[in-house]
């Protein structure tokens, strides 16, 4: 997992950091307009400032090209979106480092330190900047100068931190759930295994009783048949007409034995009469 709270899979499909290329091409669009914005007031600044104008434009390249390390290093771009307050310019890249920071798995402690170094930063930059409008002439109370100052940094800080707490929060629900359907899923997998070793072994159990029946059923039936042998011998000279009872009775027997055999072979093949 990220620092932005998204689950790397096994197979990433986009480059370096970044799980997809959709995710990927958003942050090098953010980086893009948020180079452009401070480069613009990098330029303003150092017209201001009396120095050099390329070297407000690269300052300002530079910074706000941060933004494209947001998924990876969010603090880094949240600690030069501050220190670039002072310039008046990064405010892409504040609003978009804040949103990622507090939709990050990091402490809240750290989001709640860096996100009210960010309010501050901004409260201090609107306070003199309100202070120089009013000195420029700007018609406006100084009780409003600090009312102006602390709307606008709450402006600027809060609506990004709460989406970001709110998305981060629902982005841990949605893998909590999954988490909790795999496992789940896994259990269900597990009961249905062990459901078919229990089959398996009432299969096994089955078929050895019908195997000790038929043992003794068969055994049963030989028994018999070699008691109507030997009494069949015994009066085979005597008594011909009981000696043909008898061996009718044998052969019965045996025919009974021979069936009874077969049926009970043919459940322990097919196993149909255990399911």
């Amino acid at each position: 997992m990220t620092t932005t709270g998204e689950v790397h899979t096994a197979a990433l499909t986009g480059p370096w950091w970044w799980a997809r290329w959709r995710g990927a091409g958003l942050d090098v669009g953010l980086a893009l307009l948020s180079a452009g914005e401070c480069a613009g007031e990098g330029i303003r600044f150092a017209r201001e400032a009396g120095i050099p104008l390329p070297v407000g434009f690269v300052f300002g390249v530079v910074a706000g090209s941060v933004l494209v390390l947001r998924r990876r290093w969010p603090i880094a771009v949240v600690l030069v979106s501050i220190a670039v307050a002072p310039a008046q310019m990064g405010f892409l890249m504040d609003v978009v480092g804040l949103y990622t920071l507090a939709a990050s798995e990091l402490p809240r402690r750290i989001i709640g330190a860096l996100a009210g170094m960010a309010m501050v930063g901004t409260l201090i930059v609107t306070f003199v900047r309100s202070h120089q409008d009013v000195a420029g002439g700007l018609k406006i109370g100084d009780w409003l100068v600090p009312v102006v100052a602390i709307t606008t940094s709450l402006a600027v800080t809060a609506p990004p931190l709460l989406l970001g707490l709110y998305v981060g929060a629902r982005r841990r629900l949605m893998e909590s759930l999954r988490e909790r359907a795999d496992s789940l899923e896994r259990e269900l997998q597990l009961l249905a295994e062990r459901a078919e070793e229990r089959a398996e072994w009432a299969r096994n159990e089955e078929r050895t009783r019908i195997a000790r029946e038929m043992h003794d059923v068969v055994a049963h039936r030989v028994s018999l048949m070699v008691v109507h042998a030997a009494a069949l011998q015994a009066v085979a000279r005597k008594d011909p007409e009981k000696a043909v009872r008898n061996a009718a009775l044998v052969g019965d027997m045996g025919r009974q034995a021979l069936t009874e055999l077969r049926e009970m072979l043919g459940v322990l093949r097919s196993g149909d009469g255990l399911e």
